[in-house]
């Protein structure tokens, strides 16, 4: 006789059975799991690589945007700069950097670097190359091209004459193109301090031509340089005269004659030598201030940019111009003189002069 079995049987082998089948499940899914984490982790580590791969090739064009400008000035040490500047980051260290001097006279430079990985190296990626490229150049300078010299005030016991000279490109010599001369004549005047008169030449058809102080005067855009000079007699009478009055601050209509020339039986003779002041001087500068400031430099005279400044973006600039007819005792880098004898405002029109660069600039 057979014997049937119980349900309980039956369904302690299915229990067994389904037991099985989920841990045969378990073990795929966690197959599964692990092979979706790892383009997971690769896509979010990627992610990290570039972050990093973007800071360096910022930080790689500023660097070599900073040696491209100075390159323009000094291409044989661009790449020394280029080091010395860039970001103290060690992917950057292997850079290799090449200079371009281009036709138009401007700088290119190039920059190569590659910046080490780390989570794409799971997907055998060391490192990933970076270019940065900049190109710099020298921008034309804007230059007066015409001058209005106005007389504000001319003071002093000491007879002055300030010049402006330009030099054109290709001349052996520099041209004289204008002469403001001033001539003591009331040594009493200003509580003592002196007045006189003020008389001007400019250059007209090749010779020096008397006229008012406020002519216009043209330089145009073909000179390389421009300077002013101040020429000064202490005895108070310009070149070949000398001084038949005695000079004190209360003498009146201070008078000069021809040297050589007899008055009442006494010969008055030329005795002073001229001093002669010069911005084309770097010690020299000192003697004039622009729009207040002292032009005094230790090592580069002023350019005609500094002397004469034409405002960025505009056609015309006006500056203010104060001389001292003697040596400064004191400092020469602080404070003003408070009896600058010479004074001129100056209507400047500007235009660009091929033969002075400004400031460096980026142009891609």
């Amino acid at each position: 006789m057979m014997r049937t079995r119980g349900f309980s049987h039956y369904s302690g082998r299915i229990r067994l059975l389904v037991h099985a089948m989920q841990r045969e499940d378990d073990g795929v899914v966690a197959v599964l799991f692990a092979m979706a984490l790892l383009p997971i982790m690769l896509f979010v580590g990627a992610g990290v690589d570039f972050m990093r791969v973007d800071r360096a090739k910022s930080e790689l064009q500023q660097a070599l945007d900073t040696a491209t400008l100075a390159a323009t000035a000094n291409q044989s040490t661009a790449a020394t700069i280029h080091l010395t500047n860039q970001p103290d980051a060690s992917l950057l260290k292997n850079a290799t950097v090449s200079w371009t001097k281009n036709a138009d006279g401007s700088i290119t430079g190039t920059a190569d670097a590659k910046v080490p990985t780390t989570f794409l190296q799971l997907a055998y990626i060391d490192s990933i190359p970076i270019r940065a490229t900049a190109t710099a150049t020298n921008q034309t300078a804007r230059t007066p091209s015409t001058l209005i010299f106005t007389l504000t005030g001319a003071y002093g016991w000491y007879w002055k004459e300030v010049d402006l000279y330009v030099h054109t490109v290709g001349a052996s010599s520099d041209t004289l193109l204008a002469s403001y001369v001033y001539q003591p004549v009331d040594l009493g005047g200003q509580s003592g301090r002196g007045t006189g008169t003020t008389t001007a030449e400019f250059l007209s058809g090749g010779d020096m031509v008397t006229g008012p102080v406020n002519t216009s005067i043209s330089l145009g855009s073909n000179y390389d340089n421009a300077y002013l000079t101040m020429t000064v007699y202490t005895d108070g009478c310009g070149p070949g005269m000398a001084p038949t009055t005695s000079q004190s601050s209360s003498t009146r209509n201070y008078a000069c004659v021809t040297s050589g020339t007899k008055v009442s039986r006494k010969t008055y003779t030329k005795t002073a030598s001229p001093v002669v002041y010069s911005t084309s001087d770097a010690g020299q500068s000192r003697n004039l201030f622009v729009n207040g400031v002292n032009m005094y430099s230790t090592t580069t005279a002023p350019s005609i940019m500094q002397l004469l400044p034409c405002a960025k973006g505009e056609t015309t600039a006006t500056n203010t111009h104060a001389w001292e007819d003697t040596p400064y005792a004191g400092s020469l880098t602080g404070g003003s003189w408070s009896n600058q004898d010479v004074f001129f405002s100056i209507q400047t029109t500007c235009a660009s002069n091929n033969n002075y660069s400004g400031a460096p600039r980026l142009t891609k």
